[in-house]
C-alpha cells in the first residue's frame, strides 16, 4: 500500500480505526461498500432474510412457478450465485433454468433459447422488484 493512498483515503475526521482502515482498504482494492451497511452482524442477517421473502414474492409473480414451494426452490438455487451488487449472473440464470425448465433438454436450440433469455428477464425483474421491496 503506498503512502499517497493512506493519505488520500477519505475521511469525516471522527471515524473508528476499523472504519479508517476499511476506507483504505477500499480505496487502495477499487472496492465500495452496500449502504446502508449494518450496524450489527443480525441486521445483515435480517435484510438477507427480507430481500429472500421478497425476492420468492416477485419470482411467484414474474416467473412461470407452479407455488410458492417452487418459488423457494429457485430463489435457494440463485441466491448464492448473485453477483456482489446482488445482480443476476449466468449461473443464476442456470440454476433458475434447471428448476423451472427441466424437460428443456428436449426441446430445439431456438426454443431453449428463447426460453432461457425469458428466464433471465423474469429473474431480472423479481430482483428489481426485491431490491425495491427492501430499501
Amino acid at each position: 500500500m503506498t503512502t499517497s493512498t493512506v493519505h488520500t483515503a477519505p475521511s469525516t475526521g471522527g471515524d473508528s480505526a476499523f472504519d479508517r482502515a476499511c476506507r483504505l482498504i477500499q480505496t487502495e482494492l477499487g472496492g465500495r461498500r452496500i449502504a446502508p451497511e449494518p450496524e450489527h452482524w443480525l441486521d445483515q442477517l435480517v435484510r438477507n432474510r427480507h430481500h429472500k421473502t421478497a425476492f420468492i414474492t416477485a419470482v411467484r409473480r414474474h416467473c412461470l412457478v407452479s407455488g410458492v414451494v417452487e418459488a423457494c426452490r429457485v430463489v435457494e438455487a440463485v441466491y448464492p450465485y448473485l453477483d456482489t451488487d446482488g445482480g443476476c449472473t449466468d449461473a443464476a440464470v442456470d440454476a433458475a433454468w434447471r428448476i423451472l425448465e427441466p424437460e428443456a433438454h428436449r426441446w430445439s436450440e431456438d426454443q431453449q433459447d428463447t426460453r432461457r433469455s425469458s428466464t433471465g428477464e423474469c429473474l431480472a425483474d423479481a430482483l428489481t422488484e426485491a431490491d425495491a421491496a427492501v430499501a
